[in-house]
C-alpha cells in the first residue's frame, strides 16, 4: 500500500478524476484533510452531486449505525419519522468520513459491506437501497486501527498530510487567506505585511492549520480592540495593519501560556492557573541567534516602547501590553530595564 503527500499534485488530480477509487487521507489533526477532500470532490466528475462529511468521533457507538444508514418510522424509540442516512443523501456524490479510525470493529464491518456492494438497509428495514457514492475517508490514527479487509478496501489509496512544521513554505499564504476570511465576514479590512507575517514561519504550529487560523483571528480580534490604534485606524471601512509588534506580543503571551500549561501538567495540578485560550502555541526554541532570542529581542523592544509612550509608568505600561504591573516587573528584572523616574 503506496502512500502519496499532498505534494504530489498530479497523483491528486488522477485521484480525483478517476471517482471510482476511494481515498484515505492521513494526517495529524488540523492538517486540512476536510478542506482537502472537498478539492479532491470539487476536481471530480461529482463535482455537482452533494458533498456529505461525516464525523465518526462526534456520535455514540449506538448511534452510528442510524446516522449512516438512516432509520425507518418505529424503528427505535424516538424514530417518529423514516430519516434518510448520510450514504442515501450523498448519493451520486461523495461523503467523507472523518475520523475512520474511531469506528467500532462490529460497524467497520457494516461500513464495508456497504462500500462492496453500494446498497444500504436503514435501521427497522428490509429493504435494500442502491447508493452510488465515493467514499473518502481519513484518520489521525495509524491505519492498523482498520479492520484488514476494510483498510485494503477503503485505504486502499491513502494520501499522507504533511504537518504544517514540515511545510512552513505555505504558512505566509494560509496567514493571508485567514487575514482576508477575517476581513470578509468581520466587514474590517485587515492587512499584514510579508515581512511581519513571516514572524510566524519559525513557530512549531502542533494544532497545524487550525491552530495557525485561531491564532491569526485573535491577532486580528487584539488589534481591532487595541486602544492604541491611531485615529486613521478607527475611522469606519479603514484598513487596519498587525504590526510585528503585536504579533509577536501575541506570540509570547501565548508562549507563557503553554509553559504555564506544561508546568502544571509536570505538578498533576487537577486546577488550571490560566484561562485556555483554545490555542495551543509551541514555539521553537532555536538556542543562541535562533528564534528564542530573536523573540526576546522583540519582546525587550517592545516594553521600552511601551515605556517610553507611557512615561516610564510601570502600571499603564502592563495595561498596553495586557501584563499585570508584577508580571512587567518581572520581565524588566530579567531583561534589565531600569524604568526612568
Amino acid at each position: 500500500m503506496q502512500e502519496n503527500t499532498i505534494c504530489e499534485t498530479e497523483s491528486l488530480r488522477l485521484l480525483a478524476r478517476f471517482d471510482f477509487l476511494d481515498v484515505c487521507l492521513l494526517g495529524e489533526t488540523g492538517t486540512g484533510k476536510t478542506r482537502l477532500a472537498q478539492l479532491i470532490h470539487d476536481s471530480g466528475p461529482r463535482k455537482d452531486k452533494p458533498f456529505v462529511a461525516f464525523n465518526c468521533a462526534e456520535l455514540a457507538p449506538a448511534l452510528i449505525e442510524s446516522e449512516f444508514f438512516g432509520y425507518e418510522k418505529g424503528a427505535f424509540t424516538g424514530a417518529i419519522a423514516a430519516k434518510m442516512g448520510k450514504f442515501e443523501a450523498a448519493n451520486g456524490g461523495t461523503i467523507f468520513l472523518d475520523e475512520i479510525g474511531e469506528l467500532a470493529p462490529e460497524m467497520q464491518a457494516k461500513l464495508l459491506k456497504v462500500v462492496e456492494e453500494k446498497r444500504v438497509v436503514r435501521v427497522g428495514s428490509s429493504v435494500s437501497r442502491p447508493v452510488d457514492v465515493r467514499v473518502i475517508c481519513a484518520t489521525h490514527r495509524d491505519l492498523s486501527v482498520l479492520r484488514e479487509d476494510l483498510r485494503y478496501r477503503i485505504a486502499a489509496h491513502p494520501i499522507r498530510l504533511k504537518p504544517l512544521r514540515e511545510r512552513r513554505g505555505e504558512i505566509l499564504h494560509l496567514a493571508r487567506v485567514f487575514i482576508k476570511d477575517f476581513s470578509r465576514k468581520s466587514m474590517q479590512p485587515v492587512a499584514a505585511s510579508a515581512k511581519v507575517l513571516r514572524l510566524l514561519e519559525d513557530a512549531e504550529w502542533r494544532g497545524n492549520v487550525r491552530e495557525l487560523r485561531a491564532f491569526v483571528e485573535n491577532a486580528c480580534l487584539a488589534a481591532l480592540s487595541g486602544g492604541n490604534r491611531s485615529n486613521a485606524q478607527k475611522e469606519e471601512n479603514s484598513t487596519l495593519e498587525l504590526t510585528a509588534d503585536l504579533i509577536v506580543s501575541q506570540l509570547i503571551r501565548l508562549r507563557e501560556i503553554e509553559k504555564t500549561r506544561v508546568e502544571f501538567k509536570t505538578s498533576q495540578n487537577p486546577t488550571p492557573p490560566l484561562m485556555e485560550t483554545g490555542i495551543g502555541l509551541h514555539l521553537v526554541d532555536g538556542g543562541s541567534g535562533g528564534y528564542k532570542q530573536t523573540v526576546e529581542e522583540f519582546d525587550r523592544d517592545l516594553i521600552k516602547k511601551i515605556l517610553a509612550e507611557n512615561n516610564q509608568n510601570v502600571s499603564r505600561a502592563a495595561v498596553k501590553l495586557g501584563l499585570s504591573r508584577y508580571g512587567l516587573i518581572k520581565k524588566l528584572k530579567r531583561y534589565g530595564i531600569k524604568v526612568a523616574g
